[in-house]
C-alpha cells in the first residue's frame, strides 16, 4: 500500500503576516537598544575617582530602586496577562497594579535609610594653558637653556634680498623667547 496522498506532498511553508514581522523587528530593536542603554549606564569610571562613570555607577541606590521597580512592574504585567481571572479586566486591573508599584517605589525612595542619592563631588579638571602668540614663554625646570643664534634654526639665505647667508634669530612665535633659569630674555627682530 502506498502512503496517503497528503503525506507524500512537501509541507507548505507558513508565511508570516506583516504584523508578526513588525513585532519581531520591534522586539529585536528593543533588545539591542536596551542592552546599549545598560552598557552606557553601567560604564565604569576611572579607578579611585568618585562621581565618574555611568549613572548606575554614580547613583547605585537609585539604580537598584528603579531597576527593582521596573522588574516588579514587568512581572506584574506578565502575571496579569496570564491569569484567567484578570484577563477580561486587564484595562482596569493593570493600571491599578502599576500605580501601586509606582507608589511603593516612591515611598521606598523617600524612606531609604541613609538617603537615596549619593552626593559625590566630581574632581575638578586640571587646567591646561597654552601661550598666546606674542606672549613671552618661559622654562623653569632643569638646566639653563640657550637661545643664542647658533641654537636657532638657520633661516637666512642668499641672493635677491641682500642677505649674506648668515643666521636669523626668529623664534617660534616670531617675537620673544625667555629662559628663567638664566634670567635672560632674547627678543626677535
Amino acid at each position: 500500500m502506498s502512503p496517503a496522498r497528503s503525506k507524500r506532498q512537501a509541507p507548505i511553508p507558513h508565511r508570516r503576516s506583516r504584523a508578526d514581522i513588525v513585532k519581531a523587528v520591534a522586539v529585536a530593536a528593543g533588545i539591542v537598544l536596551g542592552t546599549s542603554l545598560f552598557i552606557w549606564l553601567m560604564r565604569p569610571g576611572p579607578a579611585g575617582i568618585p562621581a565618574t562613570g555611568g549613572l548606575m555607577n554614580r547613583q547605585p541606590r537609585s539604580s537598584w530602586l528603579v531597576g527593582t521597580a521596573i522588574g516588579v512592574a514587568g512581572l506584574t504585567t506578565w502575571l496579569t496577562f496570564r491569569s484567567r481571572r484578570t484577563r477580561n479586566r486587564v484595562k482596569v486591573v493593570l493600571p491599578i497594579e502599576l500605580g501601586v508599584v509606582a507608589v511603593v517605589a516612591i515611598v521606598g525612595g523617600i524612606m531609604w535609610p541613609g538617603g537615596l542619592l549619593r552626593h559625590d563631588v566630581a574632581p575638578k579638571p586640571t587646567p591646561t594653558t597654552t601661550p598666546k602668540p606674542g606672549q613671552e614663554t618661559s622654562t623653569s625646570a632643569g638646566a639653563p637653556t640657550s637661545t643664542s643664534p647658533s641654537s636657532l634654526p638657520f633661516t637666512g639665505g642668499t641672493g635677491g634680498t641682500g642677505g649674506r647667508g648668515g643666521t636669523a634669530t626668529t623664534t617660534a612665535t616670531g617675537t620673544t623667547a625667555t629662559t628663567s633659569a638664566s634670567s635672560t630674555t632674547t627678543k626677535g627682530p
